[in-house]
């Protein structure tokens, strides 16, 4: 029996097979009756019919740089469409539900409160999502659409305006939080997982972050395992070694770019930078950074400071 299969049998967890239904998708229960059509979905937009039948989907392409330095292409919609799908995005998305344990374009978190769940965790495990909103496809969305309540006409309709290319553009308005939404189920089984290792989990976008309350080779195995298995059934793949890491107690363990060992802070290294920064800008010397770039980083400390206690 190998390790997995040995961790399967101890757990009796199958990370190919769904854990048991929720009791419906939150999102469900937050529509009305099913069947609506495309007459209903234009007046809960409040634009006519004919406009939402006739408007041609247009986007402008550009790149910007990652952290890594490497090109992250942009699908930015033209300013009709973005309107639109901004007006989606309040009307038809703004209430529904994602799973808890989703964190990142979500209305009250952000990478403090998705990194304060893992704070003095035994073993830290970071996976990422490759090409997580270009991989988020178009029939999913489609079928989400459905899912809640509308019919196949107004479904594909919606999803003909909030795709493109056969998936979520990254640079839309409604992109973020449909990448929540239409995930709520995988979310459910990553959590899932974790709750038969003893875990906790969080996903910020393409971020996936377990936490183990022991160091045991064997779980943290699972959980890479798991996660593997489990995100495939969904079409996406994990970006291999360079982006799974797995950091220890005596190791600095970092959740989206914040520190969790003890309590959720920014990187030493960082501190050190900004206060030297402020040194120079107070006696008014050069400095690598503007008062205004300053007070962005003063404002995240802040963040740190009020929102780093679990509720």
């Amino acid at each position: 029996m190998g390790l997995w299969d040995a961790l399967r049998s101890l757990l009796g967890f199958n990370a190919r097979r769904p854990a048991r239904p929720d009791p419906g998708l939150p999102a469900t229960r937050a529509m009305a009756e099913p069947g609506r059509d495309t007459g209903q979905l234009a007046q809960r937009l409040g634009v006519p019919l004919g406009y939402l039948e006739t408007i041609q989907p247009q986007y402008r392409t550009f790149t910007i740089p990652k952290w890594s330095g490497a090109p992250r292409t942009i699908l930015a919609p033209q300013d009709d469409l973005k309107q639109l799908q901004r007006t989606i995005l309040r009307r038809l998305l703004g209430r529904l539900a994602s799973h808890r344990a989703v964190t990142g374009f979500e209305r009250g978190h952000s990478i403090v409160t998705n990194a304060r769940v893992h704070i003095g965790a035994a073993v830290v495990i970071r996976m990422d999502l490759k090409d997580f909103f270009p991989t988020t496809k178009a029939a999913r969305v489609g079928e989400y659409f459905r899912l809640i309540g509308w019919n196949d006409e107004a479904a594909a309709l919606l999803m003909r305006l909030c795709t493109h290319g056969g998936s979520l553009p990254q640079g839309a308005p409604t992109s973020p939080r449909l990448s929540n939404l239409v995930n709520y189920r995988m979310d459910a089984r990553l959590a899932a997982l974790a709750a038969k290792l003893g875990a906790a989990y969080t996903r910020y976008a393409d971020d996936i972050t377990f936490s183990l309350g022991q160091d045991c080779r064997w779980l943290a195995a699972a959980a890479i395992r798991g996660t593997k298995a489990i995100v495939a059934d969904y079409g996406y793949t994990l970006h291999q070694k360079r982006k799974l890491i797995i950091r220890r107690r005596h190791q600095s363990q970092r959740v989206t770019g914040l520190v969790v060992n003890e309590r959720v802070a920014l990187p030493r290294s960082t501190r050190r930078r900004l206060r030297a920064i402020r040194h120079c800008l107070d006696t008014g010397r050069p400095a690598t950074l503007t008062a205004s770039q300053l007070a962005g980083w003063d404002a995240l400390e802040h963040m740190i400071r009020t929102q780093s206690r679990s509720e």
